[in-house]
């Protein structure tokens, strides 16, 4: 993948999850709109973790999880999980060993019907902390018609008005990309309300870890593996056993920032394991149940609710739009 793609592919990572803080973010159409200004019309898949293979599995909380959460997903009961591992970008085609994020998406679906649907990312933030710095990021990357590239210098010039939005290209730049969908961490990266069997709410995030370990490929490895080894490697792997993840909430400390999800919270504060995913099942091949899914049910209130960050309340309608072109 060229320098340009990689950039855009990781500002088109950030884009959906990411929307801000400010007073009047811009539209759900408009968020759209801004992809497309980048990549062109968007109609044959997603916009952002374009490349993806379905799985299916189960959720069983633990019981400091049920305590931690009225939410049914927390019962402590087997919950049946479809779930979506992808390629971060634009690019259906994307190189399994580009330095993009790789993505977790599950929708838990209880017996009584109840579904809770997230979206989560091999990288501990996001790409940028506001919707107009997102928008911004994208249509200064819009390329001139008559070069087909963007202007360098508008680029330069909101890079340097807008910090925040280099840090996670940063932290890809530093961390090779897995070696397998079933050896990275997925941080839900925003904070959630958790309110627990004892009436209290306590603020949390939350991260998926493998419980195979973190690996990630070496630099050979980058160079010279195929391009899509990461779909028939996570097969296999099923085949010979379930591939798990421990759900880990990480509560705040004073000062830390619950609204801004550029900014991680210190390793060192307290956490709770609240459940164990089970993957099961691959889908042998493209497509599968999780191919007409947006993942737009972001929380189960009351056991789990939005907190005031901004980049929640705005997720779910770019979502929408997103899928209704597609359907159209």
């Amino acid at each position: 993948m060229q320098p340009r793609a990689v950039a855009l592919a990781i500002t088109a990572c950030a884009l959906l999850a990411t929307p801000g803080q400010a007073a009047d973010p811009p539209s759900p159409e408009a968020v759209v709109d801004a992809f497309e200004a980048v990549l062109g019309p968007i109609r044959t898949h997603r916009p952002s973790h374009a490349k993806g293979t379905c799985a299916a599995g189960h959720f069983v909380a633990t019981p400091e999880g049920t305590r931690l959460s009225v939410a049914p997903t927390f019962s402590g009961q087997r919950v049946p999980a479809i779930i979506r591992f992808a390629v971060g970008g634009g690019n259906p085609n994307a190189p399994d060993t580009a330095r993009l994020t790789r993505g977790l998406s599950i929708r838990f679906e209880t017996p009584a019907g109840d579904i809770w649907d997230m979206a989560n990312i091999s990288v501990p933030i996001f790409g940028s902390p506001t919707p107009q710095a997102l928008v911004e990021g994208l249509l200064v990357r819009r390329p001139d018609p008559a070069t087909g590239q963007p202007d360098q210098a508008r680029v330069n010039a909101f890079v340097a008005a807008n910090p925040a939005t280099t840090y996670q290209g940063r932290w890809l730049a530093q961390n090779n990309p897995p070696a397998s969908w079933a050896t990275t961490p997925y941080w839900g990266v925003n904070a959630f309300r958790f309110r627990g069997q004892d009436g209290e709410v306590r603020h949390a995030r939350w991260v998926f870890e493998p419980r195979a370990g973190t690996l990630r490929l070496t630099e050979e490895q980058m160079r010279t593996m195929p391009a899509d080894f990461l779909a028939d490697e996570l097969r296999r792997r099923v085949a010979a056993a379930p591939v798990e993840f421990d759900m880990v909430l990480q509560f705040p400390g004073p000062g830390d920032d619950l609204t801004n999800p550029t900014v991680a919270w210190p390793d060192d504060r307290p956490r709770a394991v609240v459940g164990r995913l089970a993957v099961t099942e691959v889908a042998p091949g493209p497509g599968g149940a999780c191919d007409p899914i947006s993942f737009m049910t972001l929380d189960q209130a009351p056991g789990v609710e939005f907190s005031d960050d901004p980049t929640l309340h705005a997720r779910t309608a770019p979502y929408a739009v997103s899928l209704s072109r597609r359907l159209q």
